[in-house]
């Protein structure tokens, strides 16, 4: 959780807007509109309010990679001393093989997402563009199946 942020109060309807956004993001207003008999400039309005308060950040599309060509994704949890904690926070918001980035509590403070051709890719990504950083303590996993 962030620090000093104001918890937004969420009715029922702001609610049941953000399940149907978060289950897909591309419905319209008057999709959502529909599914909850609602009007449409009501929708619109609330979803307005919901992106200004910070509680929507962005519309994300959830991609099958295989289907791109890119057969293997792994989970690299590691830990990085704190002098190069930034600096590798900005360069991996910059490649596109890596999906997400997670800073956690426990032995492993980071659990980065990295997508591959083959899982070799993602070894050999590995090596050339995170030694810079001095990371440690590292744990690549492969992932077999997402169920959800």
């Amino acid at each position: 959780m962030k620090k000093n942020v104001k918890v937004s109060v969420l009715d029922d309807l702001d609610l049941d807007i953000l399940k149907f956004l978060e289950e897909d993001c591309t419905l319209t207003y008057q999709d959502i509109a529909d599914k909850l008999n609602k009007n449409l400039w009501t929708v619109r309005d609330r979803i307005t309010l919901l992106k200004n308060r910070g509680v929507i950040k962005k519309c994300k599309g959830i991609l099958d990679y295989s289907l791109m060509g890119y057969d293997c994704k792994g989970i690299l949890l590691f830990n990085i001393p704190s002098n190069h904690i930034e600096e590798a926070i900005q360069f991996m918001k910059t490649q596109d093989e890596i999906k997400s980035i997670t800073i956690i509590t426990g032995d492993k403070r980071f659990i980065v997402t990295i997508i591959g051709k083959k899982c070799n890719d993602i070894r050999n990504y590995i090596r050339k563009n995170f030694t810079k950083f001095e990371i440690y303590n590292t744990e690549l996993n492969i992932v077999l199946e997402e169920p959800l």
